[in-house]
């Protein structure tokens, strides 16, 4: 990783083995299983405020229900 100004450089995209290759599902759902495991303790809000962030962050999109119409 490179440091500017001594900070660690921001994450912009996952780093697993075979995560460029996943599908916008299979990274949404390491996400979420990241987003619980450290911030699980937090409550359901937090983790849902801490899920859009790093969704953001990645670029991952969240799937909405209201989004589709069948």
């Amino acid at each position: 990783m490179s440091e500017q100004r001594g900070e660690p450089a921001e994450q912009q995209h996952p780093v697993m083995d075979g995560a460029e290759e996943a599908t916008n599902e299979e990274k949404l759902h390491g996400l979420v299983e990241q987003v619980e495991h450290d911030h699980g303790h937090e409550g359901a809000s937090a983790m849902a405020d801490h899920l859009r962030d790093r969704a953001a962050e990645t670029g991952v999109e969240t799937e909405e229900p209201s989004d589709h119409v069948e």
